[in-house]
Parts: C-alpha cells; sequence; structure tokens
C-alpha cells in the first residue's frame, strides 16, 4: 500500500532539491572562475614564453624559464581539457533526459493526433 506524500514531504523534497540545484550551480560557477584564471594564465605564459624565444635561448636561465613555462602550459592545457571532459559529463544525464522525455511527449502527441481523427 502506498501513501501519498503530504504536503509538508513535498515540501521538504522540493527545497532538498533546490539545494541540490544550487549547490550544482554553484559548482559549475566555481569550475568557470578556474578556467577563466587557467586561459589567462595561459595567455600570460604564452606571451612571456615568445619573449624569452626572441630574446635567444642559448643562456641557461633563459632555457631553464623556458622548460618551467613549457612545463606549466602543458599542465594547464590538461587542466583546461579536463575541465571540458567534465563539463561534458555534467550535461550527459540532463541531455538524455530531455531527448527521452521530448521524444516521449512528441510520440505521445503523434499518438493522440492521429488516434482522435
Amino acid at each position: 500500500m502506498t501513501q501519498n506524500p503530504t504536503p509538508v514531504d513535498e515540501k521538504i523534497e522540493f527545497d532538498r532539491e533546490v539545494a541540490e540545484l544550487e549547490q550544482t550551480l554553484s559548482d559549475l560557477k566555481q569550475r568557470q572562475a578556474e578556467i577563466e584564471l587557467a586561459q589567462q594564465e595561459q595567455i600570460v605564459l604564452e606571451r612571456q614564453r615568445n619573449e624569452l624565444k626572441h630574446k635567444g635561448s642559448k643562456r641557461p636561465e633563459v632555457r631553464q624559464e623556458l622548460a618551467q613555462i613549457r612545463s606549466r602550459l602543458e599542465q594547464l592545457e590538461l587542466t583546461l581539457e579536463s575541465r571540458l571532459l567534465n563539463e561534458w559529463k555534467l550535461m550527459w544525464e540532463p541531455f538524455w533526459q530531455a531527448v527521452r522525455f521530448g521524444g516521449l511527449g512528441i510520440a505521445i502527441g503523434w499518438f493522440i493526433s492521429t488516434w482522435g481523427r
């Protein structure tokens, strides 16, 4: 025997879902800020690398600095790529939910429109 949810239960469930959505939005905003910061740092490092290349890479300290910049750029690229994959994973479930229920709605609508004739 199933019980009908009470208005209090529905409110609690609604509040929980709102809290989850707010947390997800907060996480997305934080990731977006991290991505923007990484992109800005990447631009600055690429400029520094280009300036050092034009100065000449014969001196050991210049070569060492270029190697450090190259290493940091590789780390940033990995960070940006992993963020992109994480964003896709987050969007995967809502995407398929929309496809499933949207397609189901279209099929039901088509059935009702042809059945009613």
